[in-house]
């Protein structure tokens, strides 16, 4: 009976993982304008945010692609946790850019930390001509 009990709870400590929620839950954010500010969010819930290079240095949690639209990556605020990013800017040409958020989400004693990766798109709109 001992040994069920040792195995049970082995396996219920091991199945703890977090898990981030990594929102707005679509693959695309909202349509952007040549010449017109921009500015949107995504969060990552469920943990402190980690996310490191293959040296094992910190790095951004997030790209965009390509890099000469005009908009940029930047955190929402201070915070240590890392659990916002904010893309802001004003697009220079119509196309698609890709905003691709990865990393993980630090342990705990009793959790193991999980990871994210998610991509979405923005379209960007030509401006439009006076009416």
């Amino acid at each position: 009976m001992k040994r069920i009990y040792i195995v049970y709870i082995s396996s219920l400590l091991s199945a703890c993982t977090l898990h981030a929620d990594v929102t707005p839950y679509d693959n695309s954010l909202n349509d952007a304008k040549v010449g017109t500010l921009y500015t949107s969010e995504i969060n990552i819930s469920g943990g402190a945010v980690s996310s490191l290079d293959s040296n094992g240095k910190e790095r951004f949690v997030g790209e965009i692609t390509p890099s000469d639209t005009g908009l940029t990556l930047r955190y929402c605020n201070d915070s240590p946790a890392h659990n916002c990013v904010r893309i802001q800017g004003v697009p220079v040409k119509p196309g698609i850019a890709t905003v691709r958020v990865s990393g993980g989400l630090f342990g705990t004693n009793v959790a193991t930390g999980g990871e994210f990766d998610k991509t979405y798109t923005i379209t960007i709109k030509d401006s439009e001509g006076p009416s």
